[in-house]
């Protein structure tokens, strides 16, 4: 039994979050590389919300393609990426500025080129912006609408002046 006076020693010591993390961080460097894992966290600011939706990097080859003076190989390296195909041809016009971007990011020549695969993305984490819409304020704007328009016969045009008027009220704010 354990006396009352008796103190307990700690068998651990407090350590801070910022030495935990460096362990995971390092973890991760390690296992995809400073570039990849760089590539992989600001690749929605590399390619824009557009092309998040259908792309995501895969991983960096690099090729070996000269030896320089002192006889040290020289390899370019090439980004692979997963984009869906309807999206693909249009992601391949935007390559050279995505190239660009990672290099001007990196501060010298990272990336010599993109690797296309042709794959659906399913992006399912990503929130979708909704519009919220003001119905009051939507239903006064009708009723003002319909009040300065003249008294037509035909349901189909009154509706479709209004839905006019409600567009023109909407781009105004």
């Amino acid at each position: 039994m354990i006396n009352k006076n008796e103190k307990r020693r700690r068998t651990y010591k407090p350590v801070p979050i910022a030495d935990k993390l460096k362990d995971i961080n390092k973890k991760l460097l390690y296992k995809f590389g400073q570039l990849d894992y760089v590539i992989y966290a600001k690749w929605g600011d590399i390619v824009g919300q557009f092309f998040v939706q259908h792309s995501e990097p895969i991983k960096i080859n690099s090729v070996l393609s000269t030896t320089n003076e002192l006889g040290e190989r020289v390899y370019d390296k090439f980004l692979h990426v997963n984009v869906s195909p309807p999206i693909a041809l249009e992601f391949q016009h935007f390559q050279n500025k995505i190239i660009e971007k990672i290099n001007s990011y990196f501060g010298y020549k990272a990336i010599k080129g993109i690797k296309i695969h042709q794959t659906y993305v399913k992006k399912e984490l990503l929130k979708k912006t909704t519009k919220q819409v003001n119905l009051i304020k939507e239903k006064q704007d009708k009723l003002k609408i319909r009040e300065t328009t003249p008294n037509l016969n035909n349901k189909q045009l009154e509706e479709s002046i209004v839905k006019l008027g409600l567009s023109i009220t909407k781009e105004e704010t």
